[in-house]
């Protein structure tokens, strides 16, 4: 296979299609593609639809629960100490009827 380096990359290596990628080579890689049309929309949506007034930050507190629906909301993860806290996820998925 043929192996070109990306700009500014003095590495190149072949990624295989369906092959699993280590973790320590993914700094390695320098991928390139084609981005869609669609992300720039996003991007100019994105500091409206993350402004303050529609952001909620979640203080932990022990026994909380917290839900939200990944079909009409933006969320993400924030760094935590692993080996001060427990952290326990379920995913719900509601069927439809019939």
């Amino acid at each position: 296979a043929k192996c070109t380096p990306g700009l500014g990359s003095s590495t190149c290596a072949v990624v295989v299609r369906g092959e699993p990628v280590a973790d320590a080579d993914m700094d390695r890689y320098d991928l390139q593609g084609v981005e869609d049309a669609s992300v720039a929309i996003l991007r100019d949506l994105l500091p409206h639809i993350t402004a303050p007034e529609r952001t909620v930050v979640w203080r932990w507190r022990a026994g909380d629960l917290v839900v939200w629906d990944n079909r009409s909301t933006l969320h993400t993860g924030t760094g935590y100490d692993e080996t001060k806290y427990v952290r326990e996820m379920w995913r719900t998925t509601i069927l439809p009827d019939g």
